[in-house]
């Protein structure tokens, strides 16, 4: 049924006649002024009860000069010209459907870019609509208007009592009014964006979109219900009630509850059909294709799952002939962002993200695409091995491993160094290896999640056989004379070492090197490449890191290059093997404070790395050492205050509890953890004072327990080690 009056009846030829015209809520009828018209709209339309803020409108069309009216409106997916022509299924005709509309002598006071409409049993009437008036129910031009419209009709219910009614577009409460029989009633029209011409403004038509349909939330886009099996350029008949899609709410149908809302002892009342009046503008067309995670922003095991750590991400996107440019995309709901359309395609690069999930549409011509939806991931899982270990020495030569991670979708890769050094890509726990020789070992596992995120390695070391390889222990010899040296760098770039003397000072100096000033990090490493002599380790200043492999005579037999892009790292040290593969390692701390030892093969070279440690960027300065003589190498800092801290090794990657060692360190520059200085088997710091005096802090094992002048004039230097 019409909001208004009963169908149309039929002409014996079948052509329609105009069905009578739709009443503006509670307009005086007649003519009245553009002015005051104004005045009583902005009170007759005002809603019957607090309304939720409305959804609105994708977009809008040009107005159409012919009649004053907006020549679409669109609900992102389609666009819905102004139906008013005879024989196009529209609600209203021109006065003459005999003959062609023409404003303003054949034109109807009123006209609909979508209605639709619902009844059946107490349900007298529900419409949703978008509607074009004149505000004196006369065609006359200057008095176009428009308003998007809810109506609620309902009879045979119960005087005073609440129902509430759920549809398409919403959900409204009201209480049921009594009419001259007793019987409880429901009249409400809500009437929401109404705009009308003063004599200073036309119409704001945007207004009238922007206040379309549904309690969604204003910047929401609701669309329009379409009925199923709606003839082509239409979204439904307005004859033939049928069950309908698009339902913004989710609702693709009326619900009213309330006592007797479905006839008498009924409380419940459901109605899922409706008529539909929606004509597809002549030149509509679809919008812009669903954006697209293009491969190369799509990382990970796949490139199509919409899961990837590139967090700025490039978005791409077709558009489909005919459709009318430019192109925003909008993002996560935000504000629109302008795409470059080159052709028939549109990209556009994000800025950086926050990890978790994200959606993107496109908008053009008036038209919003389907939603991208992707997930931003730039964490790597964790990974660890867990019991039961295998004990270190083992009589078992092949061993078991078992390892896990909390990212459930995670795979793992693994490596038994040194005799399986290629990484198993199908590794899944517990891991057991094919028989070993005797030997000491390294099981290495890393896991990788669906954005591509590779963990930090995690690394176990175990003894095979009962011959046990002796533990590494750094020893920072460069003579072979069996006393620990210190290796200087002065402000010209010379590289002097100063072989100790095993009493707490040193020899004669000795030039060992020209042109350091290209390296910013200098670390004396001990015994690398596994050929007994001392090594040192430099830093480039372009990130490349050099293995300067010693000769056992106070110099250097050649340099390799071991690595590169460690500009990233903010501090790195050598104090021995940190996982407990009798190998020497190396220990860097990146720009976010997590603490990494990256592993020696023994040759020289590096395997990978296993985080041991995070939050390390309270410390400025930091060293490797072995200071208690347990052959685990330990860790000592200097935080920003001054304290001296020791961090003791477990031998397998960690640290005991922090020991602080010492306070008022914060005067002293170029720390360094050379070994034995003193000649008693214990390890010691030196460190240079505002004076220039490089002091020996003898130590004990477990503290530092007296302090003594190893030389002066070390203000020349730009580095110690």
């Amino acid at each position: 049924m019409s909001s208004h009056s009963a169908m149309r009846p039929m002409m014996p030829d079948g052509a329609k006649r105009s069905r009578p015209a739709h009443r503006k809520a509670s307009i005086t009828a007649g003519r009245i002024a553009p002015a005051v018209a104004g005045a009583l709209l902005a009170a007759a339309l005002s809603p019957l009860g607090a309304v939720p803020a409305n959804a609105e409108t994708a977009g809008m069309g040009p107005v159409d000069p012919a009649n004053g009216f907006p020549t679409w409106f669109s609900d992102g997916t389609v666009r819905l010209q102004l139906c008013y022509q005879a024989g196009q299924g529209c609600l209203v005709e021109p006065p003459n459907p005999d003959q062609p509309a023409s404003y303003p002598d054949n034109f109807p006071d009123e006209a609909f870019w979508f209605a639709a409409e619902a009844s059946g049993g107490n349900l007298g009437l529900y419409e949703a609509a978008l509607e074009a008036a004149h505000a004196n129910e006369a065609v006359i031009d200057g008095d176009q208007m428009g308003f998007a419209r809810l109506r609620f009709r309902l009879d045979g219910l119960v005087a005073g009592q609440s129902y509430t009614i759920t549809h398409p577009y919403g959900v409204h409460t009201f209480t049921a009014a009594a009419d001259r029989d007793g019987l409880g009633v429901i009249n409400e029209t809500l009437d929401q964006g109404a705009c009308a011409p003063t004599p200073d403004a036309a119409c704001n038509w945007a207004g009238v979109g922007a206040a379309f349909l549904g309690d969604f939330g204003r910047g929401t886009t609701a669309t329009f219900l379409r009925q199923e099996g709606a003839a082509a350029g239409t979204l439904g008949d307005i004859n033939t009630a049928r069950t309908v899609t698009g339902a913004p709410s989710g609702n693709n149908f009326v619900n009213v509850v309330g006592p007797n809302a479905g006839g008498p002892g009924v409380n419940t009342l459901t109605v899922n059909t409706f008529t539909v009046q929606g004509l597809l503008a002549t030149d509509s067309v679809g919008g812009p294709n669903t954006p697209d995670l293009p491969a190369a922003s799509d990382s990970g095991r796949s490139s199509s799952d919409n899961i990837t750590r590139v967090n700025a991400p490039t978005i791409t996107g077709t558009l489909p002939a005919g459709t009318a440019g430019p192109v925003q995309l909008v993002v996560d709901g935000g504000a629109p962002r302008a795409a470059t359309v080159t052709g028939s395609t549109y990209s556009l690069k994000l800025p950086t993200l926050a990890n978790g999930p994200h959606s993107v549409q496109a908008v053009a011509g008036g038209l919003t695409s389907g939603t991208l939806r992707f997930t931003v991931d730039t964490v790597a899982p964790p990974v660890s091995i867990v019991s039961p270990f295998p004990s270190s020495p083992s009589l078992d030569n092949s061993p078991t491993l078992s390892f896990t991670s909390s990212d459930t979708g995670a795979r793992f890769e693994c490596q038994l160094q040194p005799t399986n050094v290629v990484w198993d890509p199908t590794c899944a726990s517990p891991k057991t290896w094919d028989a070993q020789v005797s030997g000491t070992y390294n099981f290495l596992v890393r896991a990788t999640d669906a954005a591509g995120n590779v963990s930090p390695l995690a690394s176990r070391t175990v003894q095979i056989g009962t011959t046990v390889t002796a533990p590494y222990r750094k020893v920072q010899d460069f003579n072979g004379d069996g006393r620990a040296d210190i290796v200087s760098r002065d402000s010209t770039g010379t590289l002097w070492l100063y072989r100790g003397n095993g009493t707490g000072g040193f020899q004669t100096r000795t030039k060992v090197g020209t042109g350091w000033n290209s390296m910013n990090s200098i670390i004396s490493s001990g015994d690398f490449n596994n050929d007994r002599k001392a090594d040192v380790i430099a830093r480039s200043s372009t990130g490349l890191l050099y293995l300067y492999k010693g000769n056992g005579l106070g110099g250097f037999s050649s340099r390799s290059q071991i690595g590169s892009g460690w500009n990233s790292f903010t501090a790195i040290t050598a104090g021995g093997d940190y996982n407990g593969d009798r190998k020497a390692d190396l220990v860097a701390r990146d720009s976010a404070g997590r603490l990494y030892a990256y592993l020696g093969v023994g040759n020289g070279g590096l395997s990978g790395r296993i985080q041991i440690g995070s939050s390390w960027n309270t410390q400025n300065t930091i060293l490797g050492t072995d200071f208690n003589g347990d052959a685990k190498p330990d860790i000592v800092s200097r935080d920003a205050a001054g304290s001296l801290w020791l961090y003791r090794g477990d031998g397998a990657g960690g640290f005991l509890a922090r020991v602080q060692i010492g306070a008022g360190w914060g005067s002293l520059s170029s720390l360094a953890t050379p070994g034995d200085l003193s000649g008693d088997g214990r390890a010691d710091i030196t460190a240079r004072d505002s004076r220039g005096t490089l002091l020996l802090y003898r130590g004990n094992g477990s503290t530092l327990v007296s302090k003594s002048t190893a030389g002066t004039g070390w203000n020349s230097m730009s580095s110690i080690q």
